[in-house]
């Protein structure tokens, strides 16, 4: 996806379409294609500035504001506990690793989840 166009031409744009010049001559005059002018304008109308939408793509995030938070107070609350405890505790729909990465970017050390190692020995 190509970059936006800079706010100073979206902003001649707007400004000549307010002194009521047709989009074609101003496509002209801009360089730009009538669709562009067209599209700018509806978007001025819609929001009332010029400034380009933000863009939507990426991934969303796994867990919601209001998980994150309980997570964030568990923790603070309950510092021993693991990360297999907290999926538990939740309900969270996210594995060990991903809840790793979240409890990282929150600013906290975790605790590595234990698991026994079979004592039972081959001979």
């Amino acid at each position: 996806m190509p970059a936006p166009y800079s706010n100073d031409l979206r902003k001649r744009i707007i400004d000549a379409k307010l002194k009521g010049i047709p989009e074609s001559p101003i496509a002209a005059d801009k360089n730009v294609h009538k669709s562009t002018v067209t599209k700018l304008w509806a978007l001025y109308r819609e929001t009332g500035s010029y400034e380009p939408r933000p863009n939507p793509n990426g991934r969303k995030p796994v867990l919601s504001a209001e998980q994150l938070e309980n997570v964030k107070n568990t923790i603070i609350e309950r510092p021993d506990i693991t990360l297999l405890e907290l999926i538990e505790e939740h309900s969270l729909p996210i594995g060990i690793s991903g809840l790793c990465k979240i409890v990282k970017k929150l600013g906290f050390r975790y605790k590595k989840l234990y698991i026994p190692a079979n004592n039972s020995k081959k001979m």
